[in-house]
């Protein structure tokens, strides 16, 4: 059980650090065909998706990336809670 725990603790990390980067490269003018782009975005568009049903940008600024990894970071602190216990 501790193995699954530490697994989704590191997938959940992995994530964080996807959705910076689909931000990072957000400020870029990048090829949408490119493999690479398409790959981070169909990683991180089904956790960005329902968020961006719920909250519309405001003033021309996206607070999805910003709303998912809050939660992300919140599920791991929950998952490192569970480790430590």
């Amino acid at each position: 059980m501790t193995l699954l725990f530490l697994i989704a603790y590191r997938a959940i990390g992995i994530l964080i650090w996807l959705l910076f980067a689909v931000a990072i490269l957000s400020w870029f003018p990048i090829d949408p065909r490119n493999r690479w782009v398409r790959l981070l975005h169909a990683i991180t568009d089904p956790i960005l998706h329902p968020i961006r049903l719920l909250v519309p940008p405001i003033g021309g600024f996206s607070f999805d990336i910003i709303i998912a990894g809050l939660l992300l970071m919140l599920i791991q602190r929950v998952i490192l809670q569970a480790l430590v216990s």
